[in-house]
């Protein structure tokens, strides 16, 4: 027995103290190199439990009577029966991004509270340890049950992991086989060593229990995932989830390789999406080795868009990230074709715009020159009618008598004065509104009351008419007399006013010697503008070869 104890703890010895520095070199090298997280935090924890399992299993070969060693046993199962529950809360922060709900790793810690209470009050039953003493033991009946329920934990632990490893980073099977061969070495060494099943398979039973020494080649594995595959490093799995479905195409590198490719940048990649218009494959990649080739430079920011061989446009944007590069490709097909056609719209505008422009332009140019036109037939009318008045009043003064030849220069000179300030108030501005028709007519007759020639005002009915209506008759019957003055060599002018609910109608008549021949000249022209303009008519004839009649309708006021 001396020997046989001798040579196990030899060979537990050599091989568990160079796997617990071991342990705890990679765990601190982990520590300080990977992220910093809820998963990075339990996978450490996940870890101490093991490492528990391999110190106690040492202190336990080494103890110098049956309780402390049965002490260290205890301690030994404090990390066994924790380590299934602990497994759980792993996998499920590793495959759901959040740990499990707290019912049901209530259940889970009370089930392994439940197993080392059976473990630590073995003395009192022996249920689980049927026989147990300094030199050996043998296990109970209960021993196997407690065994069943830790492997089932794990197993469970292990298919979620596995199954979401597949998931979410189904492009690398050979680093998925990897993880779950790491998770199942430490259980399979287990299995082998509490069933002695070593000596039926391998043909040799090993000194010791191996299950601490396989944990720390799992330690390994798991470390080399962590450094070279950067498994906590990587997406989790909720975030993964999202970005799996998104429109985008989703690219992250890690130097030349691919870390991660979502659903729609494999399908851009299969469908064709990303051959330019040039034929040449912005993105290549390799499903099997990972491998990615690129034609364009991704350690630099970039933003740019090209057009594909089938006429769609494809974003495409970088950025640089460490150790690698995050790349984002967007199907702006839609957008593109919505600003190309706003910028034929935009286009269309500004021709239109600049029809109007032109057209204002030329509305006002026309305004500015019918302006003018009115402008100068006003002062064709005011300034003939002065002129005319004044040249018969200097007429009348050359004719009279000393006495009358004062009196008649007098209003000659008034009425040439007062000729630009009646100019100044026809423009619309400063047109005088609210005067009866009727007393301007005499005020223009009055003018001419002392001249050879005798003027008559006369009405009948009712006038309705507005100012513009009113201003447009006076204006029209200035100008007549102006011209029967000028023209006509009469001695009498007749102004008739009539008017009902319909129109209101005026006639100029004097009894000169007409005109058979009219020429229309701009008095004429003004008068017929004014008629027009307020929708009446105008008129002009001789009378049987002696005098002569203007007549203008209007309509009335409604």
């Amino acid at each position: 027995m001396d020997e046989l104890f001798l040579t196990e703890s030899y060979y537990i010895v050599l091989f568990h103290v160079p796997f617990l520095f071991l342990m705890t070199l990679v765990n601190t090298l982990v520590f300080v190199k990977a992220r910093k997280s809820h998963l990075l935090k339990n996978f450490l924890l996940l870890q101490g439990m093991l490492a528990l399992w391999m110190v106690s299993k040492l202190l336990k070969t080494f103890a110098p009577d049956a309780p402390s060693k049965f002490f260290f046993v205890v301690c030994q199962y404090a990390g066994v029966c924790f380590l299934g529950a602990l497994f759980i809360r792993f996998a499920h922060l590793f495959a759901k991004g959040s740990p499990p709900p707290q019912k049901l790793m209530g259940a889970l810690y009370g089930i392994s509270s439940a197993m080392f209470l059976v473990v630590a009050t073995n003395p009192l039953h022996h249920l689980f340890y049927a026989h147990f003493d300094f030199w050996g033991d043998s296990f109970g009946s209960v021993f196997y049950v407690l065994q069943g329920i830790m492997f089932a934990l794990l197993l469970t632990g292990v298919l979620l992991c596995v199954k979401a490893y597949l998931t979410s980073f189904g492009q690398k099977r050979a680093q998925a086989v990897l993880f779950s061969i790491a998770i199942l070495i430490p259980i399979a060494a287990n299995i082998l060593y509490v069933f002695k099943w070593f000596k039926a398979i391998f043909g040799f039973t090993p000194p010791f229990d191996i299950t601490p020494v396989s944990t720390s080649v799992s330690l390994a594995l798991f470390a080399f995932a962590i450094f070279k595959l950067e498994l906590f490093d990587s997406l989790n799995i909720a975030l993964e989830t999202a970005l799996s479905e998104v429109p985008q195409g989703i690219l992250l590198t890690h130097g030349r390789r691919t870390a991660y490719i979502n659903r729609t940048l494999k399908k851009m990649l299969s469908d064709g999406s990303l051959y330019s218009a040039a034929h040449r494959l912005l993105l290549e990649h390799n499903e099997k080795t990972g491998a990615i080739q690129l034609s364009f430079d991704m350690n630099k920011e970039q933003d740019f868009t090209i057009q594909n061989e089938r006429g769609e446009y494809i974003r495409l944007t970088t950025c640089p990230i460490k150790n690698g590069s995050y790349v984002r490709l967007t199907d702006i097909t839609e957008k593109q074709t919505a600003v190309e056609q706003l910028k034929i719209k935009n286009e269309e505008l500004a021709d239109v715009h600049e029809k109007l422009s032109r057209q204002a332009q030329t509305q006002k140019s026309l305004i500015a020159v019918r302006t003018r036109n009115t402008m100068a037939a006003e002062a064709h009318d005011i300034l003939g009618h002065s002129i005319i008045l004044a040249l018969f009043l200097l007429e009348m003064a050359r004719v009279a008598d000393k006495s009358s030849q004062r009196e008649y220069m007098r209003r000659a000179s008034t009425l040439l004065k007062n000729s630009l300030p009646e100019l100044m108030e026809s423009s619309p501005e400063n047109r005088r509104r609210g005067r009866n028709v009727l007393s301007r007519l005499n005020e223009l007759a009055d003018e001419l009351s002392g001249v050879s020639v005798a003027i008559e005002v006369s009405a009948a009915g009712v006038v309705h008419i507005s100012d513009e209506s009113a201003d447009a008759l006076y204006k029209i019957c200035r100008e007549s007399i102006t011209n029967a003055l000028r023209h006509g060599r009469c001695g009498k002018i007749d102004v008739i006013l009539k008017g009902d609910k319909s129109e209101t109608r005026l006639y100029v008549i004097d009894d000169g010697r007409g005109c058979e021949n009219i020429y229309k000249g701009m008095g004429i022209k003004g008068m017929e503008q004014r008629a027009h303009t307020l929708g009446g008519s105008f008129s002009c004839r001789t009378l049987g070869g002696q005098g002569f009649c203007v007549e203008a309708t209007l309509p009335a006021l409604r």
